[in-house]
């Protein structure tokens, strides 16, 4: 449709899916849809959703991965990125300062996002992820609904080691588990002496400090000391106690609203190799060939002011790989 819209209408779609069900039955599923359109820019942004938006781009990625290196991939992306935030700059902020960055309310995650999807084992660069891994994460991001991959982008980080009150415990107004503040995803916010539940892109971590008291072991895994603990194990200990209770219902809690069920993995701080990938799924700090979250913030934030001021020589825009 090349015509001129009417501000003061809908504008509708309408997409019909022929298909077959597992009993033999041929159906037909439509879906229809009625969206408000405009010609100002800054309604566009106010009303955008970057939930929304960030699944198709990462649908798009891994449909692309297919012909196209993954180094050019991640360079859309960040390119992408760049250019969502700029069209708001020149176009709703460009009385601001030049040395300021200016997000969109609705997409001042978007920087996150990228970034969680850069470093995601379907597009990131490096020998060290498996084929299988790689082929597997492409079909997740390419099947999952907008929901899911928000707990894809960004993983859920439980701290259990002092659940305090209520927490743990089901909410009978609710019929919710209280659950403590979640913790930031990056290894500085985590604490030696703590233990922490994480879940996302379809798995589930025990993360035990090398500090973490004896009390805490003994009350939810049965064992004494960090040397005593079975990594071996996929699935938390069902104990008399009412720490063993409480984290057995956490764990119940945070998996059916994330993506994928899994059995559990437990992680010793400084013991276990495997710490390696605990770490990877921390996206805000550097790892997977890629930057912290602050650097890439402030490395999206140079390319911004280049976009919008006059054209110079051209600088190098990313430094992964």
């Amino acid at each position: 449709y090349d015509g001129r819209l009417d501000e003061k209408q809908d504008v509708y779609f309408q997409v019909a899916l022929l298909y077959t069900t597992s009993d033999g039955q041929r159906r037909i599923r439509v879906h229809n849809l009625a969206v408000p359109c405009t010609t100002l820019i800054g309604a566009m942004f106010r009303n955008a959703e970057v939930d929304a938006s960030m699944n198709l781009i990462a649908k798009v990625a891994v449909a692309e991965a297919l012909t196209t290196p993954l180094k050019s991939i991640r360079e859309k992306l960040s390119d992408r990125c760049v250019q969502i935030l700029t069209a708001y700059r020149r176009n709703c902020a460009s009385g601001s300062s030049p040395g300021q960055l200016i997000l969109p309310e609705a997409y001042k995650l978007s920087p996150l996002y990228t970034l969680s999807l850069l470093k995601s084992p379907a597009i990131r660069g490096g020998a060290d992820v498996p084929i299988d891994q790689r082929i597997y994460h492409m079909g997740l991001l390419r099947q999952l609904s907008v929901r899911k991959t928000v707990d894809y982008f960004y993983p859920t980080i439980v701290p259990v080691h002092a659940l305090a009150g209520q927490q743990g415990e089901l909410n009978e107004q609710t019929g919710l588990v209280e659950l403590p503040q979640f913790a930031r995803a990056s290894y500085a916010m985590l604490d030696p002496a703590g233990a922490y539940l994480l879940t996302g892109d379809g798995s589930l971590i025990l993360w035990l400090g090398r500090q973490v008291p004896a009390q805490f072991l003994q009350d939810a895994l049965g064992v004494s000391s960090l040397e005593q603990v079975d990594i071996k194990q996929r699935a938390l200990p069902e104990l008399d106690t009412a720490l063993s209770r409480k984290l057995l219902a956490i764990a119940r809690q945070i998996l059916p609203t994330r993506v994928g069920f899994a059995s559990v993995q437990i992680i010793r701080q400084g013991m276990d190799q495997v710490e390696v990938q605990f770490a990877s799924k921390l996206i805000e700090d550097r790892n997977s060939d890629n930057m912290t979250y602050v650097d890439y913030v402030c490395a999206v934030h140079r390319q911004i002011q280049v976009e919008v001021r006059p054209k110079g020589p051209v600088e190098p825009k990313w430094s992964y790989n």
